[in-house]
């Protein structure tokens, strides 16, 4: 029964390592995908690419969670027009403004790519649970 356990933790590890990394391989992706939707949208010089440089994929709260993020300290500015408030210019570019139509990057590249991206942790899942 012992050895039924650690062949079982031995999984458990082979797994959870095996997920982990190809999570993180198409968060990665999803985050480049994203980044490559901005530089065909980003239209005028005065366009800094700073929101470009924003996307980033950073650790979730476990070791299975990567969170893909876009938007932040670079592309806030100090003080929104017409308020004091902060205002992450990111938020403008996706959903746009009454100043400015939206410009989809985000979300629209995470729709296009969730199926493949699912595909490829089933396909992990898989491959750990035949090897063994």
């Amino acid at each position: 029964m012992a050895d039924d356990d650690l062949d079982s933790d031995a999984l458990s590890d082979k797994l959870e390592q095996r997920l982990n990394d190809v999570i993180r391989e198409q968060a990665e992706r999803l985050s480049q995908a994203q980044r490559a939707a901005l530089q065909s949208l980003e239209q005028s010089p005065d366009e800094t690419g700073h929101l470009e440089e924003s996307c980033r994929v950073e650790p979730g709260e476990n070791e299975l969670e990567w969170v893909v993020l876009a938007g932040g300290p670079l592309t806030t500015t100090t003080v929104r027009e017409g308020s004091g408030e902060p205002y992450d210019y990111a938020d403008a570019f996706e959903f746009g403004t009454s100043h400015q139509p939206a410009r989809p990057f985000f979300y629209s590249t995470y729709n296009a790519m969730r199926d493949d991206m699912q595909k490829a942790i089933e396909d992990a899942i898989s491959e750990v649970l035949n090897d063994d």
